[in-house]
């Protein structure tokens, strides 16, 4: 008899634990994921923050997350994160109104734009017998941004150029608000420079004269067009680094710098182009659009954007993976109507230079990352 009522206590136990875990599982049970920030340059280590609260009395003893996230941010071993081929997997035992955190640190090792938005959750009741599943919707970003070239022979070759461009087209171009003196009026000098106060008091037309412009202004342009057969991204994203790079450089020395690219933004798949400007909000915009971009994209023909170009106060540099001779007419149409603009070429070591780019442009050998 006694046999009997146990069994039947322990059969009512099971039935009952077994209904409470069906219906009221998921009650209570929230979950928050998230990246410790939301951009990071390749090479940075960050941390995957999970936080899943329990605020009812039924104890989840197990209690697995499962989430998609880019092999390109990688965990460590022994991280309790197990990797396969698409998606993470994390276990985890919350008793009755508890809270448990967990924090993994990753490595950002790519360049790129990642996205967490569903998250399967899976929980057993106590005797393991019935396992219950629910998608949830969460929103994570990282934006990963290029790295920053450090080598200082990689930097010379690619800015001396630029540099000089810089330098000589602010010595032509006067600055109007800057005044440095009087002079005597030539029949080549704009009538807007005549100084009427002072022709009156000398009795001849006299001109101001102004100090060279202060104002640098340059604009990058990014061309990811395939080169022959070059599959290689390493090649593209060296291309990316260096653009990031120029920026970094030359808005810190206060020089207004505009950024375009006919690659595609990983997530609208649009073209990025970016207004000159100047300053760390300028500087971020630039690296948030290059850490965005999407090689799986085939890009236009950088010659539809070179054929609107009509602004001679701007240096343009084209930096090109791809140099064939549409590019080349379009470069010879822009120095014809004297907009200043050079191309850099970033090659792989051993690459071949095509005959319309040499003595053109400058070629930049990209070293391995």
């Amino acid at each position: 008899m006694f046999i009997l009522i146990m069994g039947a206590i322990v059969l009512a136990i099971v039935l009952l634990q077994a209904y409470a875990y069906k219906r009221y599982w998921d009650h209570g049970l929230k979950l928050d994921f998230h990246f410790d920030a939301r951009d990071a340059f390749e090479g940075d280590t960050l941390s995957f923050h999970t936080e899943i609260t329990n605020n009812k009395i039924l104890p989840l003893p197990w209690l697995m997350v499962k989430y998609s996230l880019s092999s390109a941010l990688i965990f460590p071993e022994g991280s309790q994160v197990e990797i396969g081929e698409s998606m993470k997997t994390a276990l985890f035992n919350v008793m009755a109104y508890r809270r448990v955190r967990r924090k993994v640190p990753f490595t950002c090792s790519k360049r790129g734009f990642y996205r967490l938005r569903h998250v399967q959750v899976s929980a057993a009741n106590l005797m393991h017998s019935n396992t219950f599943r629910k998608n949830l919707a969460c929103y994570g970003e990282l934006t990963v941004f290029p790295r920053l070239l450090e080598n200082a022979v990689e930097i010379e070759v690619a800015t001396h150029t630029i540099d000089m461009m810089l330098l000589s087209h602010s010595l032509i171009n006067p600055d109007p608000f800057t005044f440095r003196g009087l002079r005597e009026y030539l029949p080549t000098d704009p009538l807007r420079n005549v100084n009427f106060k002072a022709t009156a008091v000398a009795g001849q037309l006299m001109v101001n004269i102004h100090q060279p412009t202060s104002s640098k202004r340059l604009e990058l342009i990014l061309n990811l067009e395939q080169y022959a057969n070059e599959t290689d991204p390493e090649l593209y994203e060296q291309a990316i680094r260096l653009a990031a790079t120029l920026a970094q450089r030359y808005i810190t020395q206060d020089i207004t710098v505009g950024f375009y690219t006919n690659g595609g933004d990983s997530f609208t798949g649009e073209a990025v182009r970016l207004m000159a400007g100047t300053g760390a909000a300028q500087l971020y915009a630039v690296y948030h659009a290059l850490g965005r971009l999407g090689l799986s994209f085939r890009p236009p023909s950088i010659t539809r954007y070179l054929d609107t170009l009509t602004d001679t106060s701007s240096v343009h540099i084209l930096i090109s993976t791809c140099q064939n001779d549409e590019i080349a007419a379009s470069l010879d149409t822009l120095k014809a109507r004297n907009i200043p603009i050079h191309t850099i070429m970033p090659i792989a070591q051993g690459m071949p230079i095509p005959a319309a780019t040499q003595g053109e442009a400058t070629i930049w050998e990209a070293l391995p990352c």
